[in-house]
C-alpha cells in the first residue's frame, strides 16, 4: 500500500467514526427520553425504570419519544411471550398439583392473547394506551384465576411482577407519547 492510498484508507476510517458515532448533544439525548418515561411510571421505582430501558442497546440509539415507546413495547412483547413460555415449562413439570394445572395453561393462553396488544401499530393508530392496557388484563385474569383456584406459587408470582415492571414501562411510554403536554 503506497503513501496515498494509506491517506486515503485512514482518511475513509476517520470519517466512518465521524458519521457513525454520535455527537455529546446526541449522546445524552436517549437518557433525557429515557428519564421522561421513567418519571411517568407507576408502581415502579424511577431507579428500576432506567436500569431495566438502559439495559436494552437499543435504549442507546432511540433519538426521539416514539422510539422509547416502540422500545419498551418491544420489551413488553418479548417479556410477555417469555411470561407465556414460563407458563408452558411450568406445565411439563413431573411435581405440578392436577389441580393446578388448568389455570397454569389458562395463564400460558392469556399471555399469548397479550402478546398480540403488545404491537407498534398501536402507536401509529393512536391506540396504544388501550392496547397496553388490554395486555393488562390478561395478566390481571391470570392473576385472579391463579387466586379463585388457591394456586400460590413464589416463582409464578415473582414471574408476574417481573412481567408487570415491563408492562408499567411500555405503559409509562405509550402515555409520554399520546400526552406529549403532560
Amino acid at each position: 500500500m503506497g503513501p496515498r492510498n494509506t491517506v486515503l484508507f485512514f482518511a475513509a476510517i476517520a470519517l466512518f467514526a465521524f458519521l457513525h458515532f454520535p455527537s455529546q448533544t446526541e449522546a445524552t439525548l436517549p437518557t433525557e427520553l429515557v428519564s421522561k418515561v421513567c418519571a411517568q411510571t407507576v408502581n415502579l421505582s424511577y431507579e428500576i425504570c432506567v436500569n431495566f430501558l438502559m439495559a436494552n442497546p437499543k435504549s442507546l440509539l432511540v433519538n426521539n419519544m416514539k422510539a422509547v415507546a416502540e422500545n419498551a413495547l418491544d420489551m413488553a412483547r418479548r417479556e410477555t411471550a417469555d411470561t407465556s413460555s414460563f407458563f408452558a415449562a411450568f406445565l411439563k413439570r413431573k411435581d405440578i398439583n392436577p389441580a393446578s394445572k388448568a389455570v397454569l395453561e389458562s395463564c400460558s393462553s392469556l399471555f399469548k392473547q397479550a402478546i398480540t396488544f403488545l404491537n407498534l401499530n398501536g402507536l401509529s393508530g393512536g391506540t396504544a394506551s388501550l392496547d397496553v392496557h388490554s395486555a393488562l388484563d390478561k395478566s390481571t385474569e391470570c392473576k385472579s384465576e391463579l387466586s379463585a383456584a388457591n394456586v400460590s406459587i413464589k416463582s409464578v408470582a415473582a414471574k408476574l411482577e417481573e412481567w408487570r415492571n415491563f408492562y408499567s414501562i411500555a405503559s409509562a411510554a405509550v402515555r409520554v407519547v399520546e400526552n406529549p403536554d403532560n
